[in-house]
């Protein structure tokens, strides 16, 4: 409550004040005198107190915004609540409030009640926030923030909501990729787990590959350094810098995988070698996406139209606006009368653009809403019948010729132009509908001034960055070079590949791992004391024989225990370890696939104009069930098997 004091009140408690005053001075005894000062005190206060304080004033222009924020703050008690006739009531205040401005775009009202439905989801209330959703889509139907609400909402009741929300993600998959400034981003994003499935099938090939053929790995560079009697820790070691060196020059790890592929091509079986030029000219995909984040970056073009319908502070558009041509900025001006119901201004500004304006539907049907208003409903029939002339697929014009056939007693031309209108702009007749509703007499409603290319480059011109060609210059040469990396790689391995089929080169042993030279053995996979060994079963002694099983136990044993850990960590790798290429390749390239669903599609992305950001992609609990089933399968081989 506000205490108020009328000028009455306020001489009386002055003129008491001064009586006090005068008694305190004359006053002879010193206590009397003390009693009386504190009375003057409190009495000097509450005057002081009484006096009310000048309410903030709210320039003009933000009257819309405040009231829209009032009837936001209204809604979210009246869901809270409960009650239907509250929840009624609050929507009905959002209805006068648009009818009362003539504003149809409440998308700020929208997107913050938006922002408190998922905020009732995350404090495990879901079914009051798809309340919320249902209420609110009637200003802004099939809007994208609602539409991934209600998807996050549903997915929060539990499985079966994820099948509920298939609809919606369908249809909020169709406006992404409608808007021109959103499919690029949809695209990069829904893409985004190529990239991913390359490079973890480039890390994951090469490091099995390594495992596999380590010895021989080893023996490439341990080779030479035994010649000079090199300490075997220094030459591991040094072995260790030399395979890391490009990413300890803070090179890509996919540069280290390209190395080892490279080193190891001499000793690669014909389907390990077409895997590996598969897998590097997959890299190519980087580059490729690449291409497409600038046109995912694009940034949405400004809109007069939503500079005039949507009620908020819009900041830094004042200069913009004022490199408007003259005609233009009249409408303007004439918009916002007509916004603050100052009918007779706005008749005089849209008389004025009447034949000078070349926007000229929007300028007559503004003028019949101003004519209208003030009462000449003859001279806003004529308005309007020109205007629909000129913009006969205009909703509002329809709905407007319709209220005045309304107001004349001519019902059956209202019922026409209400389905020609209803037919011809469906949304638009919703909502103009809905708020003509918030109060019993009809409203006409004016026309906005429309967007053309022009005026889209004036605004555009208050929003445009100084331009930096430093980083572009460096993003295309990074561009090139990603683009020649996995070529350059598969050329070079082919050639290394090539030189080493002219040439005897070493290779490892299937047996005890050994590294041989493949015209000392008559066969290419086994060293000659495994093949005499196993094989011929001759030619060696027995501290020989025995010493060459224990090798071949401990190589052996080793491989079972890598063997393992691979079932465990990379399903599919594991059989690549034992040459099974073709196998083992299909099921890793689907535990990548799945990786690359999980962790690179899964996140949820802010489009560009938009306050929230989108759900996470259905792909995710797609490609967590399959990681699932892949690690299970994988995990299975562990058991015992009956002999």
């Amino acid at each position: 409550m506000i205490a108020t004091v009328t000028r009455s009140s306020t001489h009386a408690l002055e003129s008491v004040t001064a009586r006090m005053l005068s008694a305190v001075i004359n006053a002879s005894n010193k206590s009397v005198r003390v009693l009386l000062g504190v009375l003057l005190l409190v009495m000097a206060g509450g005057l002081c107190a009484a006096v009310p304080e000048p309410a903030p004033r709210v320039h003009q222009d933000l009257l819309p915004a405040v009231a829209l924020s009032h009837c936001a703050e209204r809604l979210k008690p009246a869901f809270r609540s409960g009650d239907p006739a509250a929840i009624q009531a609050a929507v009905q205040d959002v209805e006068l409030l648009r009818r009362t401005y003539g504003t149809l775009d409440v998308l700020p009202l929208v997107e913050a009640m938006a922002i408190y439905a998922r905020d009732l989801g995350a404090q495990g209330e879901p079914a009051l926030g798809l309340k919320v959703v249902d209420t609110v889509e009637r200003w802004a139907p099939r809007y994208p923030t609602l539409l991934g609400t209600r998807v996050i909402l549903m997915r929060q009741q539990g499985p079966q909501g994820y099948l509920w929300s298939i609809a919606d993600v369908l249809e909020l998959t169709r406006l992404r990729l409608a808007n021109p400034y959103h499919r690029w981003l949809w695209a990069v994003q829904h893409l985004a787990w190529v990239r991913l499935m390359a490079t973890l099938l480039l890390w994951g090939f090469a490091l099995t590959l390594a495992i596999r053929y380590r010895r021989v790995f080893r023996n490439i560079w341990e080779e030479p350094l035994r010649r000079g009697a090199m300490n075997p820790h220094v030459m591991a070691l040094l072995g260790a810098f030399l395979i890391t060196l490009p990413v300890i020059f803070g090179l890509d790890p996919g540069i280290v995988a390209m190395v080892w592929l490279w080193l190891l091509a001499p000793f690669l079986l014909p389907l390990e070698i077409r895997a590996t030029l598969l897998i590097l000219l997959l890299q190519l995909v980087h580059p490729a996406l690449s291409l497409l984040e600038p046109m995912a970056a694009v940034r949405p073009s400004p809109s007069i139209v939503t500079l005039q319908l949507r009620p908020q502070a819009q900041t830094g558009m004042e200069h913009a606006l004022s490199l408007l041509p003259q005609d233009d900025r009249t409408f303007l001006e004439g918009w916002r009368q007509l916004q603050f119901q100052e009918w007779s201004r706005a008749l005089a500004t849209f008389g004025s653009l009447r034949k000078t304006h070349p926007d000229r539907a929007e300028v007559l049907n503004n003028l019949g809403v101003a004519k209208y208003q003030l009462g000449d409903l003859t001279g806003a029939q004529a308005c309007f019948d020109e205007a629909a002339l000129l913009g006969p697929d205009r909703g509002e014009i329809l709905l407007n010729q319709s209220v005045v056939a309304f107001r004349q007693m001519d019902g059956p031309l209202g019922f026409a132009k209400q389905e020609d209108a209803r037919r011809i702009a469906p949304d638009t007749f919703n909502r103009i509908l809905a708020a003509n509703q918030a109060r019993n007499d009809q409203r006409t409603f004016a026309l906005p001034l429309p967007d053309n290319p022009a005026r889209v480059a004036v605004l555009a011109s208050a929003q445009e960055a100084p331009a930096d060609r430093g980083p572009g210059r460096a993003r295309d040469l990074l561009l090139i070079f990603n683009f020649c990396l996995p070529i350059a790689a598969a050329v070079a391995f082919y050639f290394r590949l090539k030189k080493s089929i002219s040439e005897a080169h070493p290779s490892q042993c299937t047996r005890c791992g050994d590294p041989f030279h493949t015209t000392d053995s008559p066969d290419a996979f086994v060293c000659s004391k495994c093949h005499h060994l196993f094989v011929l079963k001759d030619g060696l002694h027995g501290e020989s024989r025995k010493r060459k099983v224990e090798e071949v136990g401990s190589f052996q044993s080793a491989q079972r225990w890598l063997h393992r850990s691979l079932i465990l960590l990379l399903p599919g790798a594991d059989l690549v370890l034992i040459g099974e290429t073709r196998e083992g390749l299909l099921e890793y390239s689907f535990l990548c696939f799945a990786l690359g669903v999980v962790l690179a599609t899964g996140r949820s992305v802010r489009y560009s104009g938009e306050v929230l950001p989108d759900p996470a992609s259905i792909w995710m609990p797609l490609g967590l069930m399959l990681l699932a089933v892949l690690f299970l399968r994988s995990w299975l081989k562990l058991l015992p098997r009956r002999g």
